[in-house]
């Protein structure tokens, strides 16, 4: 082409029209997705921690159902924000995961048969000596049975349990278990976390291993190594893409649970899972995590850092951390919470980390409509014991003003707008679709109540 002057437009190359574009589908479920944002924001705040991340898995075919990284940042303010702020701390950020890392330890000395249950362990007085080094508990423990081994977190006994075990067997089921690399699920950026090989262990690195130093990890290998412990003993692949719809030929490309291995036995399995929910017994360390007419399980976690500056590590620097499921008997959800560098007295990840899972679980329970059983718990957990069935509760609720019994108008909203309205709502709502709001039941300025049949309905905006 020329202009009115003969002087050419363009570049002179040939131009290439565009591609009709298709559609993802994720895993990611938006009301889940809320729950986690929301809780992992309080806690953030209230414990001053550097970050946080939470992940939410399907624990029998590995899908993500939530993800959340804080401090976040604006995607439509991209440039304002650092490569580095903008990473998910979930797949990104490796570290070492302290008493958390202790379940692995149990399930390989189990599954190898180097432990039993009920074997008593001496933990003395809480003070062990290794190859030079000094291991402690938090407290004198005495004489544990394995079960309490777990539940009261002592790092004696672990290393006691692995030493037992020996290195290189300790160090086969890590690896079965997919620590040291990658999980490869289909989201870039993904770090390995550091195990190192037998060879170069010192007696102290098997000790201090077994519960969680001197090996790094990420949030999403633990939630998909844990997962392997709900489900039975597989380990499956975690993924975030459900599926790709092509709307124009309507060919879909579905995406299908992959199993890796099967890491440890069934019994295995289910000894694990009831010592997991003696952790959460009104004396265990992760109490906190309790959630009102539900048995639930878990593992509390606090690690020390490392001083990037001494090269030790540092006297006030910790991750907390909790790691469950829920229900405990018939899980529906996994769910790992981390505390980065929380700035208050007291970093235990059960004083921390466990009240986050307990807020989360509760409210995705409720939401996924799995009814409460009647169930008697401590006073300092609940103040009643009388428990009912909870109604299906849906936290996706619309807030209104306190009293009132009208449906708003949400009209043009989208589902994230709708969500921030929850905190004051007596509303239950059901969001469906993606985008803006374009239809409601009941419409606005009808009466609603506490049983109504509430939803919202979402397009694409054109």
């Amino acid at each position: 082409q020329r202009d009115g002057g003969q002087r050419g437009i363009g570049s002179g190359q040939r131009v290439i029209t565009g591609q009709l574009g298709k559609d993802i589908y994720l895993t990611i479920d938006i009301q889940l997705q809320y729950i986690a944002e929301k809780e992992l924001i309080r806690a953030v705040r209230e414990t001053r921690a550097k970050s946080g991340s939470v992940i939410i898995v399907d624990p029998f075919n590995g899908q993500v159902l939530a993800m959340s990284s804080c401090p976040d940042y604006d995607p439509n303010k991209f440039n304002d924000f650092s490569a580095a702020s903008r990473r998910t701390r979930v797949v990104c950020d490796a570290f070492e995961p302290g008493s958390t890392f202790k379940l692995f330890s149990m399930a390989a000395a189990l599954d190898s048969n180097n432990i039993r249950p009920q074997m008593k362990i001496d933990c003395g007085h809480g003070v062990y000596k290794v190859g030079g080094k000094v291991i402690h508990d938090h407290k004198s423990l005495g004489t544990l049975d394995v079960a309490d081994v777990l539940k009261f977190s002592s790092n004696i006994g672990c290393a006691k349990i692995a030493q037992k075990m020996g290195a290189q067997t300790f160090y086969n089921y890590l690896r079965s278990f997919g620590f040291g690399q990658k999980t490869k699920i289909d989201f870039d950026g993904e770090a390995t976390g550091v195990l190192r090989r037998p060879r170069n262990w010192f007696a102290i690195d098997l000790a201090a291993i077994s519960f969680g130093q001197g090996v790094t990890v990420t949030a999403l290998q633990m939630a998909a190594a844990a997962s392997a412990i709900v489900n039975g003993g597989e380990l499956y692949r975690p993924y975030l893409v459900q599926r790709i719809e092509n709307p124009h030929t309507g060919m879909i490309d579905e995406q299908q649970p992959h199993l890796v291995r099967r890491v440890i036995g069934r019994d295995v399995a289910k000894q694990l899972r009831q010592m997991m929910v003696r952790v959460t017994d009104s004396d265990g360390t992760g109490s906190r995590a309790r959630v009102v007419g539900f048995k639930v399980a878990g593992k509390t976690g606090t690690a020390q850092k490392v001083d990037p500056v001494t090269g030790t590590y540092s006297v006030d620097k910790r991750v907390s951390s909790f790691l469950g499921f829920a229900p405990a008997d018939d899980p529906k959800l996994l769910i790992f919470v981390v505390l980065d560098e929380p700035r208050v007295e007291k970093t235990y990840g059960g004083l921390l980390a466990a009240p986050v899972f307990s807020r989360i679980a509760e409210q995705a329970l409720r939401y996924l409509h799995v009814p409460a059983r009647h169930e008697k718990q401590s006073e300092t957990v609940i103040r009643t014991e009388q428990l009912v069935e909870f109604p299906a509760l849906s936290p996706v609720t619309l807030a209104v003003d306190p009293g009132t019994d009208v449906m708003p108008d949400c009209t043009g909203l989208s589902a994230r707008q709708v969500l921030r309205l929850i905190e004051k709502s007596g509303i239950n709502i059901m969001i469906k679709g993606g985008g803006r709001v374009v239809r409601q039941s009941p419409q606005p300025g009808q009466p609603v109540s506490a049983n109504s049949a509430v939803w919202v309905q979402l397009q694409p905006v054109q």
